[in-house]
C-alpha cells in the first residue's frame, strides 16, 4: 500500500544518472539560466539527491543514455521486483537491477536494450507514464492535443503523450509546437518532467492514509464525493476552454454543483464541487445515476479537481 510520506520522499529520488551523487548543500548551477529551471534543480539538489555534472555544471541541454534514463524513473517511482527493491550482483552492471525492475514492472524496454544509447522524448515519455502507473491511477482530462509533428509520434507513445500534456507533466505550453519525438531528451527537460510527476502524486496523496479508496457518497456527511469523477475539456468560440465534469451518483436525487475556481500561478485551475442533497421525503431507486456541470476557464490552464 502506498504510504504518502514514503513515496513522496521516495519520488523525488532522481538518480544520479541525471546529475552525480547526493550534495550535502545546493547551489546554484551557472548553465541553468531559466529561474523555473533553477528552482527545479535546486529543490532537488536541496534534498540531496542530485548534482551537476561539475559544482557550477548541470549540463542541461546534455543528453540521456537508456540506462540513465531506466536508473531514474527506477530510482523516482521505487520499481520493485515481487515487492522488493532489486540489488544488481557484484559482476553486475551499475544499471542492472533498475532495467530488471523496471522490466517487472513493464515498461516497454526495447527488445534490444542498449545501456549507452541515448534515449529519444518518446521512448522517455512512455516509459515515464508507465513508472507513474506503477504507483497508482490519477485524474486527467481528456483534450486532445496537437503538435506540430503528430504525425512523427509513435502510435505507442501517443497516448502516452497526450496523458502526460493533460496531467501537465509534460508542460502545456509546448503544446502547438514541435514535439521532436525522435531528438534525445535533455537532462533538463527529463528533470522537468519527473518533477512534475512527482509535484502530481504528491498533491493526489497529499491528506491520505495508506488506503486510497474514494469514499461513496454520504447523505448524512454533506455529500462532498460522488463515484469516479471525470473532468473533460472542449473549446469555446471565443478562445476559452469549457470544463465538463461527471460524476457518478448514488441516486437521481443527488446533485452536483461547482462552487469555485481557484486560478493558481502555476496555470492550475483548481476546482472545487459539491454534491447536493435529495430532496426530503422523497423516494428514490437505489441506482447510480450520473451528474454534470459545467464551469469556464481561461486558455492555457489545466483543470484539476480540489482535494475532498
Amino acid at each position: 500500500m502506498w504510504n504518502a510520506k514514503q513515496k513522496v520522499a521516495a519520488t523525488l529520488a532522481l538518480s544520479c544518472a541525471i546529475a552525480g551523487g547526493a550534495s550535502a548543500a545546493a547551489a546554484a548551477f551557472t548553465d541553468v539560466k531559466s529561474a523555473d529551471n533553477q528552482a527545479i534543480v535546486s529543490s532537488l539538489q536541496d534534498k540531496g539527491i542530485i548534482n551537476g555534472v561539475t559544482a557550477t555544471q548541470f549540463k542541461p541541454n546534455g543528453s540521456l543514455t537508456q540506462a540513465q534514463a531506466i536508473q531514474i524513473l527506477a530510482k523516482a517511482f521505487e520499481l520493485k521486483k515481487d515487492g522488493a527493491q532489486v540489488i544488481p550482483a557484484a559482476n553486475q552492471p551499475w544499471y542492472a537491477g533498475a532495467v530488471e525492475a523496471a522490466k517487472a514492472n513493464k515498461l516497454s524496454l526495447p527488445s534490444t536494450f542498449k545501456p549507452a544509447a541515448e534515449v529519444n522524448r518518446e521512448d522517455f515519455a512512455l516509459w515515464l507514464y508507465e513508472a507513474i502507473n506503477t504507483t497508482g491511477q490519477y485524474p486527467a482530462t481528456k483534450m486532445f492535443v496537437v503538435f506540430k509533428d503528430q504525425d512523427q509520434i509513435d502510435k505507442d507513445a501517443s497516448n502516452a503523450i497526450q496523458t502526460l500534456v493533460n496531467m501537465n507533466v509534460i508542460p502545456r505550453s509546448s503544446v502547438g509546437g514541435t514535439f521532436d519525438p525522435k531528438s534525445p531528451i535533455t537532462r533538463m527537460d527529463a528533470a522537468v518532467w519527473v518533477n512534475s510527476a512527482v509535484q502530481l502524486i504528491e498533491r493526489a496523496h497529499a491528506n491520505q492514509n495508506d488506503d486510497t479508496t474514494t469514499p461513496p457518497a454520504s447523505g448524512s456527511e454533506g455529500s462532498q464525493m460522488g463515484y469516479d469523477p471525470v473532468l473533460n475539456v472542449t473549446s469555446t468560440a471565443d478562445g476559452k476552454q469549457k470544463v465538463t465534469l461527471t460524476v457518478q451518483l448514488p441516486n437521481p436525487g443527488y446533485g452536483l454543483k461547482i462552487d469555485h475556481v481557484d486560478l493558481k500561478s502555476d496555470k492550475r485551475a483548481i476546482i472545487s464541487y459539491s454534491l447536493t442533497q435529495p430532496e426530503p421525503g422523497m423516494m428514490y431507486p437505489q441506482v447510480i445515476s450520473e451528474g454534470k456541470a459545467e464551469t469556464v476557464i481561461p486558455a492555457g490552464y489545466t483543470p484539476e479537481l480540489a482535494s475532498k
